[in-house]
């Protein structure tokens, strides 16, 4: 693609010209404001094509006269590196290409589980989260998402909503997918079982991340 811009030769002065109209002259409403004496309050308008593929310049009966090298013009096309002059101001049409790039896809990513089952010293499941606590909760249809679900959690690691009818109404939520936890089969809030409970629900989580 092509950005033209126009910069002055004879006045400090630089803009940008964007797809369609652009107007020019002394008057602040115009896109490209010239205050100089010698510049109609709406002195021109340069059209760039929406492919920019051209630019051309329409004088709008100004007082001082549009001109592109010199030459007087009502409506012509003008090229880069042609001196655009209103009045006494001088301008250069500059033209800088630029490529539009969309980053390509890596490809699939694959499903890891962003946590790893451990156990406690008693043998007790330990919460994903938290590994000094013992897991009391687990997603109940595991995660659809890029990235899984760690899969177990101790209640304090929830995220809670508590609905209307006190702890009935309580939904639990994992902090990191937003899938909905329900409590382990067998595990109290408290998680204290016997040893073995450990091997058991290992099992049964990875049973339950498989599709």
């Amino acid at each position: 693609m092509v950005r033209y811009i126009l910069r002055g030769l004879t006045h400090p002065l630089q803009h940008e010209l964007h797809s369609g109209l652009n107007t020019m002259g002394r008057n602040p409403t115009n896109e490209f404001r010239i205050p100089d004496a010698s510049v109609s309050s709406f002195h021109a308008e340069v059209t760039v094509l929406d492919d920019g593929s051209a630019v051309i310049v329409r004088d709008l009966q100004s007082t001082n006269g549009t001109f592109i090298d010199s030459n007087p013009v009502e409506e012509a096309p003008i090229l880069a590196g042609q001196t655009l002059q209103l009045g006494a101001v001088e301008l250069r049409l500059e033209a800088e290409t630029f490529e539009i790039r969309i980053p390509g896809s890596t490809g699939p990513q694959a499903a890891v589980p962003a946590g790893e089952l451990a156990a406690l010293p008693d043998g007790t499941l330990a919460c994903s989260r938290n590994r000094s606590l013992p897991a009391t909760h687990h997603a109940v249809h595991g995660c659809g998402a890029v990235v899984k679900c760690p899969g177990v959690f101790n209640i304090a690691s929830l995220r809670a909503m508590k609905l209307s009818g006190g702890a009935a109404g309580l939904l639990l939520f994992c902090p990191d997918c937003n899938a909905k936890c329900g409590p382990l089969p067998g595990v109290g809030e408290s998680g204290s079982k016997g040893k073995g409970i450990f091997s058991r629900l290992t099992q049964t989580i990875q049973l339950g991340w498989k599709k």
